[in-house]
C-alpha cells in the first residue's frame, strides 16, 4: 500500500466580531527573502520597547501594504495601552473593532494566497465588502514549528 505523503494546506472560515485594538508597529519594506530578517529585526524591537514600558502584549500580525518586491508591511504587535512617548521607528494605531471573517490557515507562508482567496471567495458568496487592508496574525514561532506544514496563521478581514 502506498502512503499518501503530500503535504496540505487548510483553511477554516469564521465569522467573527472583533474588538479593538491599540496596536504597536514599525513600517518597514523587504524583498520576499528577506521577510524573516526583517521581521526578526521589527519584532525584535517592538518587544524590546513593550517590556521597557511595562506594557502586555497581545495578538503579533503584520499589515502587507503591497505584495510585489519589495514588500512594504507593518510588523505589529497588540498592547493593552500605547504609551504617551514612543521611540525610533515604532508607531502607532487603533484598528476599530467590528464585523470581520477570519480565515483559520494551517500551512507554510508560501502558500499564503490561499487563506486570501478563501476570504475573497467568502466575501463575493455572501454579498460582504472588504473593510480596510486584512491582516496576519501568527499563532506559532516559525522557529518552534519542525514542519511549516504545522505554521498557524489567522487572516483577519474586517467587513463594512
Amino acid at each position: 500500500m502506498i502512503q499518501d505523503t503530500v503535504k496540505k494546506t487548510s483553511v477554516a472560515l469564521e465569522q467573527v466580531v472583533l474588538n479593538a485594538m491599540n496596536i504597536l508597529l514599525i513600517r518597514d519594506t523587504s524583498e520576499m527573502a528577506g521577510l524573516p530578517k526583517v521581521f526578526e529585526n521589527d519584532y525584535g524591537e517592538l518587544f524590546k520597547f513593550i517590556g521597557e514600558n511595562a506594557l502586555k502584549p497581545g495578538k503579533v500580525m503584520a499589515f502587507y501594504l503591497n505584495y510585489q518586491d519589495p514588500i512594504t508591511l507593518e510588523a505589529a504587535v497588540e498592547v493593552d495601552r500605547v504609551p504617551e512617548q514612543l521611540s525610533g521607528r515604532i508607531k502607532s494605531k487603533v484598528i476599530e473593532g467590528g464585523d470581520a471573517v477570519v480565515a483559520h490557515y494551517t500551512g507554510p507562508y508560501e502558500e499564503m494566497e490561499t487563506p486570501y482567496n478563501e476570504i475573497a471567495k467568502w466575501l463575493k458568496e455572501n454579498d460582504k465588502q472588504a473593510r480596510e487592508l486584512p491582516f496576519e496574525v501568527y499563532l506559532n514561532e516559525p522557529s518552534q514549528v519542525k514542519d511549516k506544514y504545522e505554521l498557524k496563521t489567522d487572516v483577519y478581514q474586517l467587513l463594512k
